[in-house]
């Protein structure tokens, strides 16, 4: 996958995952999960529909170096970033992440409230109850996107989705970065025309695992 394809990554349904390897592997495998709903599309956005908005932060999450000390590839992790074929494939994503033995899993959606325009405007990010490794994931995303993310801040459990209670992974987290319905929000996400400006804080998913596994390298 070439740079140009990469930045386009929000204007892309694909059915398929996309490794990336680390020049230098730190032990850690990452897998970055996109929304797959088969309704993306007519969720009630206000601009990028789901499926992409999700895969467009985690391909930058993996690949781009936009701030604090780069992406997660760059921080030497082995990043998969899921398909976000509209085919309800969570199960999919799951099976996926399992089979390859990833150690850390974070689920990127974005959020919706009554359809667009809507006032909703919060970060979400889900654990998984009894499991310390993913609760204290979900503290290290919130204090890394908080500050940049539209609105305030929310947090409960995921316990009954699939991608929270039956992937492998014990460093879990499932995140609705913004409303998808809230024209403020998707304004801050697409900001700038092209692949939007929002996507460059994405570079905070690297920092927050790099806390929390105590910066493998």
């Amino acid at each position: 996958m070439g740079v140009a394809t990469v930045m386009a990554s929000h204007t892309t349904i694909v059915s398929y995952d996309v490794a990336y390897e680390p020049s230098s592997w730190n032990g850690y495998k990452v897998y970055l999960s996109s929304p797959r709903h088969a309704s993306s599309g007519s969720r009630g956005e206000c601009g990028w529909e789901e499926n992409k908005n999700g895969r467009h932060w985690n391909v930058w999450a993996a690949v781009f170096n936009t701030g604090g000390a780069g992406s997660l590839l760059n921080r030497g992790y082995r990043v998969t970033v899921s398909a976000n074929a509209r085919d309800d494939g969570a199960t999919t994503n799951k099976n996926s992440s399992n089979n390859w033995g990833a150690n850390v899993h974070i689920v990127t959606h974005t959020n919706a409230s009554n359809g667009c325009p809507s006032s909703a405007q919060y970060l979400l990010v889900m654990y998984r109850t009894g499991v310390a490794n993913s609760t204290a994931l979900r503290t290290e995303l919130l204090g890394q996107l908080d500050p940049v993310l539209p609105g305030n801040q929310n947090s409960w459990n995921c316990d009954n989705f699939i991608e929270c209670n039956s992937v492998s992974a014990s460093h879990r987290a499932y995140v609705e970065l913004f409303f998808h319905d809230n024209q403020a929000s998707v304004d801050w996400y697409q900001a700038g025309g092209g692949e939007g400006t929002g996507v460059t804080n994405s570079w905070r998913y690297g920092y927050a695992v790099d806390r929390r596994l105590g910066y493998p390298r």
